[in-house]
């Protein structure tokens, strides 16, 4: 009996030991310049953050906020408003943050207050500090022209020892604490890690073109010594934002390297409807345990936020759910996963009474012919495509748009670039954004009176054109709908 009670008190004193490590860190902070209606943050979880795991808070009227994480080791907390990156903490458990961000356009500065002051704010001038800012893609694009892998990875080994070697000197004199310094190593050594794997993946891929620098055992070794220098398996890994691109690019160079599976065969599956259900085997035949939870939530999360509506995101959800019933990363997953769900059963409905698509769109090859077909006097244009997700981002405002439209006789037409084999996926993302007005889907003509159109300027989506009943251009470029305010002030200029 006594050594039941014995074993019982080990084991509550252990509970209550890993309780008391998870402390409560309170950023309390204040916006100045435009106040934006809410600030998302991230939320590590177990000292892991990935961009999709947050929340939100509202700030006051004076832009004033405070944020309450709990914490158990040293992570990274971002701030945001969608992608606007406000900025980073590097925050450790029990400990007050203050900070003042200056949201004024082109003037995004962060004043830090407490622990690790100095090191914040070096940290947080560092360009490769966020997703949002920055990717190690193009960190590797500055070597895409380099044909000498030595002197690749000399030119990248220089850069990650200089970036640390500030934060080295920091914690030498005691600015910063080890636990800050420890990860914010971790974070820099799988970003530049990263970056060479992506020097290595844009030759791969450029080679199909033949148009590659390094030969295929150049990049094939560049790629591979990426992953024995910094490998996978590091526990460490997964405490880096960088975790699920430096994975993904791991899991490529198995399957296109190692595999040596072929580029048809890819797109074969993903005509299929199967590529997500071929990446996360995948995953599972290279991952497992805490890693494979990890990475299996976040390719999902990060694939639903794509907005294509796949079903068979669904059913790997479900098929989540069931392998790790107690994920703390589900709820997150699932938030994009209802949206998934209600489209398909949009579907089912009849089109809105105020959709309609123009017939024999074949025949029409130009804005002007495009317009005309609507026999308006004013026409607000709207060039899109189902892959586009800002596009759809901007589908969320749509109320406000069709109101304003309406009381300034203007007529709405969108203009899809999708190929032929995304005709059906246009009609049903039609039916499930309820987008009212004109539809067509431009051949290859209007494509290229499109590209005509937009000149020297690079070709980009969603693309917004004010026209008059003729289809002359009235503004070659007009707001979206997430800016309201200003497509209304362009309106009444005409």
């Amino acid at each position: 009996m006594k050594q039941v009670l014995c074993m019982l008190f080990i084991l509550l004193t252990a509970c209550n030991h890993q309780q008391e490590n998870v402390q409560e860190v309170t950023i309390t902070g204040r916006i100045t310049g435009k106040v934006p209606e809410r600030i998302e943050y991230t939320i590590p979880i177990k000292g892991i953050t990935y961009v999709g795991f947050e929340n939100s808070v509202q700030p006051d009227s004076l832009g004033s906020f405070k944020i309450s994480i709990p914490l158990d080791k040293a992570s990274f907390i971002e701030l945001s408003n969608g992608h606007e990156a406000y900025c980073t903490i590097i925050a450790e458990p029990e400990m007050n943050y203050n900070i003042v961000i200056n949201a004024e356009t082109g003037k995004n500065k962060v004043i830090f207050e407490g622990k690790n002051r100095k090191g914040q704010e070096l940290y947080n001038q560092n360009s490769n500090r966020s997703m949002l800012l920055g990717h190690f893609e193009l960190e590797g694009r500055k070597y895409i022209e380099d044909s000498i892998p030595t002197e690749i990875k000399r030119s990248l080994e220089k850069s990650r020892i200089n970036v640390l070697a500030e934060y080295k000197e920091l914690l030498n004199a005691n600015i910063i604490s080890d636990d800050f310094y420890e990860l914010v190593s971790i974070d820099q050594n799988y970003f530049y890690a990263g970056a060479q794997t992506s020097i290595a993946l844009i030759n791969y891929l450029l080679s199909e073109r033949q148009k590659t620098v390094l030969t295929e055992d150049e990049y094939t070794n560049l790629w591979g010594e990426a992953f024995r220098s910094f490998p996978v398996s590091d526990p460490d890994l997964m405490r880096s934002p960088w975790f699920y691109y430096y994975v993904t690019s791991y899991l490529w160079y198995k399957e296109f390297i190692d595999q040596k599976m072929d580029s048809e065969a890819y797109s074969k599956l993903r005509n299929e409807g199967l590529i997500h259900t071929h990446n996360i085997k995948l995953a599972k035949t290279y991952l497992s345990g805490k890693q494979l939870e990890y990475y299996y939530g976040a390719y999902l999360y990060m694939e639903a936020i794509n907005k294509n509506y796949e079903k068979e995101l669904v059913t790997l959800f479900e098929q989540f759910k069931k392998e790790y019933p107690n994920s703390e990363y589900s709820h997150f997953i699932e938030s994009e996963i209802i949206p998934i769900i209600s489209f398909h059963r949009k579907q089912d409905e009849s089109f809105n009474e105020n959709t309609h698509i123009i017939e024999h769109a074949e025949n029409i090859n130009s804005l002007k012919e495009a317009v005309k077909k609507t026999s308006s006097k004013r026409v607000y244009v709207d060039i899109w495509a189902t892959w586009c997700s800002p596009c759809k981002r901007e589908f969320q405002h749509n109320s406000r748009l069709y109101k304003l439209l309406k009381n300034k006789h203007t007529t709405m037409l969108y203009i899809s670039i999708d190929k032929d084999d995304k005709a059906e996926k246009w009609m049903e993302m039609m039916k499930y954004y309820e987008l009212e007005g004109y539809h067509i889907r431009a051949n290859d003509s209007l494509m290229a009176d499109l590209r005509r159109l937009r000149g020297t300027d690079s070709f980009g989506i969603p693309w917004h054109i004010l026209t008059d009943g003729n289809g002359s251009i009235i503004k070659k470029y007009v707001s979206g709908p997430s800016d309201i305010g200003t497509l209304e002030r362009q309106l009444n200029e005409d």
